[in-house]
């Protein structure tokens, strides 16, 4: 019976301290999002609508294997050449990854469906060390010398990037790009959940400060 009475007490135990770590996790992920979501009022989903800045930046994202760009990239880039065709941007930063070594080039297919919209190529650069979101608005500015301009993405991460953005005194608004069909069941749920991880993680980057990883390589 002793036995049976402390394998059910530290079954409560364990179970409490789940619980905990679940409410806890959850708190994390509700103020993050709260947090974040305080930035909403400054992303513009109608190229009437938005102000003309000199410069639009496009937030990269992984392209599908055979070099085309994923239905979400494919919006934001959609998204940036309407900027550019409405006189509302006279130049794209196009920034992202560029690891040749793993046959992966973000620019590269960012730079080529941008030219297939109808951008010219010489109003196109291209930032192949913007790893990740902090690191590319913070190149903007640091590197490009660009304090006031348009980010292009969907809502969920144009809130993080302008999140990031204000912290650490970079002036920019968001254009929010929609998601042509085509997107994966999977991809779906992947974004649904990446989301609110990324904003806590978002936090997580201010609270430790953490800066680009190549602030001023070109």
């Amino acid at each position: 019976m002793n036995r049976v009475r402390r394998i059910s007490r530290i079954r409560r135990v364990i179970l409490f301290w789940a619980a905990a770590a679940l409410i806890a996790a959850l708190e994390a992920v509700l103020t993050a999002n709260w947090l974040v979501g305080k930035t909403s009022a400054r992303i513009y989903s109608s190229v009437n609508d938005i102000p003309p800045c000199e410069v639009g930046m496009v937030l990269g994202t992984s392209e599908y294997s055979n070099g085309r760009p994923s239905p979400v990239l494919a919006g934001r880039l959609q998204a940036a050449a309407d900027l550019y065709h409405a006189g509302k941007v006279k130049m794209l930063v196009v920034s992202g990854a560029n690891r040749p070594e793993e046959f992966y080039d973000e620019i590269a297919a960012m730079t080529q469906a941008l030219i297939a919209l109808g951008v010219p190529e010489d109003a196109i650069i291209g930032d192949s060390k913007g790893l990740r979101t902090l690191d590319s608005i913070l190149r903007m500015r640091d590197v490009f010398g660009c304090d006031g301009f348009i980010t292009i993405s969907q809502r969920g991460h144009l809130e993080r990037a302008l999140y990031l953005a204000d912290h650490h005194g970079v002036s920019t608004i968001g254009f929010e790009a929609g998601i042509p069909s085509g997107l994966y069941p999977d991809e779906w749920l992947g974004s649904a959940i990446r989301v609110p991880l990324s904003n806590v993680k978002a936090i997580l980057d201010i609270a430790i400060g953490r800066r680009a990883k190549y602030p001023a390589e070109r």
